[in-house]
């Protein structure tokens, strides 16, 4: 089975400054100000109007840092490019489930994003042949308020890039993950409010972690809910490491089938699968109604028949049940510094887990065999158990979701919604984005200085 590399790119260097520009007063219609300089050094904050003054494609390019690029209800055929020279902007739909990007079945990419600290908020993808939403080698990102179904690959997506957001969001029907943070550490980023279904992976991430967090979320009827991963051969060494999966509810993964053109898509019916992960936290999520197993730990087996063991991990207060082998496994061949502590369970694999592998105990074991001859395998035998699967076409849209409430008119990203503003990394300052709104006799001043860098993925086909 062949791997895949995507294209490399050139990748920036410094962290963000972030700094005040130029108010610019809007007119109370919100009519479009032209985007370009007006003055010798003017760099005017703008509101773009798409279809109104311009194409998409036009508006990005003439865009400057801080620019609120508005779309309009209606269908749009996708195939954007930002470009690494475009950083700093917001592309905001009027209405999420009335903005609409459709692929049908023939165009490749919805939105593609190579600047940094740009925000895509309220709107839908769907029938890509490979994504809906995603950025390259960034550094800053946020996406919020955004649905895709039934695409090729990954749902929305970010890969060797850091300083970002997940949240509010949707995705269905996603034949590789429905979210994807992955080849960056540290990646300084929250994935958090966000429900995945009927996906091969609800979130996946390669050699990903440091300050990263998967969070509060919902992951139904997905293949696997939430599989941190690691692999040679990456841009982004692995292992895996320091990943942070708390609060989520996971149902029923492994319970339909779903479309599967991942490689690990083998790996069924896990609601969090760690393969070759180390030093993760797995805290306080429900797991019910699991194929397979509830939570599991396991070595990855590389191309080369080499594995990478699971080492440190902490799997603590969780509550799983209904599992079909065991709510919680760790294979034989994993490291025997893992621990288990306060989880409400009934199986697991080892017996006695958290007395065999608890966290205040010398360990005893090192996993269980059943568990290494079902996931301690080479992904070419996983992936030939599945048999047929639907093609991603073929799965049920997914019922109209919340649009960004009415106040987040400003272009300022994080503007009405909630505890979002405060950043990508949890209790970090906000490398990505800041802004600063002043309403006085009817002026928004709104003003961003972001600067951009670009790399571009790469990951395990």
């Amino acid at each position: 089975m062949a791997w895949r590399a995507r294209p490399r790119h050139a990748r920036g260097l410094l962290p963000p400054v972030v700094a005040l520009l130029l108010a610019t007063s809007l007119a109370s219609s919100a009519l479009a100000a032209d985007p370009s300089p007006a003055g010798a050094g003017a760099s005017p904050v703008a509101v773009v109007r798409v279809p109104q003054d311009a194409t998409l494609e036009a508006a990005i390019d003439r865009s400057t840092p801080g620019t609120l690029i508005l779309l309009d209800r209606g269908t749009y055929p996708g195939g954007i490019l930002v470009p690494e020279d475009r950083g700093g902007i917001t592309i905001r739909g009027v209405d999420r489930n009335d903005v609409v990007f459709d692929g049908q079945d023939t165009r490749v990419n919805a939105i593609e994003i190579l600047a940094d600290d740009v925000v895509l908020e309220n709107m839908t993808a769907h029938n890509y042949t490979l994504n809906g939403f995603y950025w390259e080698g960034v550094d800053g990102f946020a996406g919020r308020y955004l649905t895709v179904w039934n695409v090729g690959l990954y749902g929305i997506y970010a890969i060797e890039s850091r300083n970002g957001i997940f949240e509010q969001s949707l995705v269905s029907g996603a034949a590789d993950a429905a979210f994807y943070v992955g080849e960056c550490n540290p990646c300084d980023t929250v994935v958090s409010d966000v429900i995945a279904r009927d996906s091969a992976i609800g979130y996946s991430g390669t050699n990903a972690g440091g300050n990263l967090e998967i969070r509060d979320s919902l992951w139904e009827r997905n293949g696997t809910a939430i599989m941190p991963n690691s692999f040679e051969g990456q841009p982004a060494p692995p292992p895996q490491r320091s990943s942070r999966i708390t609060g989520n509810t996971i149902r029923d993964s492994g319970s339909v089938p779903v479309p599967a053109n991942s490689p690990l898509a083998g790996y069924v019916g896990m609601g969090i699968a760690i393969a070759g992960g180390t030093e993760n936290e797995i805290e306080d999520n429900e797991v019910t109604g699991s194929a397979t197993y509830g939570i599991a730990l396991y070595p990855s087996i590389q191309r080369d028949g080499s594995a990478i063991q699971p080492i440190d991990n902490i799997v603590r207060g969780n509550t799983v049940s209904q599992s079909g082998r065991a709510d919680l496994a760790v294979a034989a061949g994993s490291a025997e510094a893992n621990c288990f502590v306060d989880n409400d369970f009934t199986t697991s694999q080892p017996a006695d887990i958290e007395v065999v592998l608890g966290c205040d105990t010398t360990p005893s074991s090192t996993g269980d065999d059943d568990v290494a001859s079902v996931l301690a395998i080479p992904i070419p035998e996983a992936l030939d158990r599945l048999g047929p699967r639907p093609d991603y076409t073929a799965m049920a849209p997914p019922d109209a979701q919340p649009t960004m409430p009415p106040d987040a008119t400003t272009g300022i990203p994080g503007a009405g919604t909630g505890d979002a503003a405060e950043g990508p990394s949890s209790g970090a300052t906000v490398a990505a984005i800041v802004a600063v709104a002043l309403v006085a006799s009817g002026i928004v001043a709104a003003v961003i200085v972001l600067r951009r860098r670009r790399r571009a993925p790469a990951e395990p086909r």
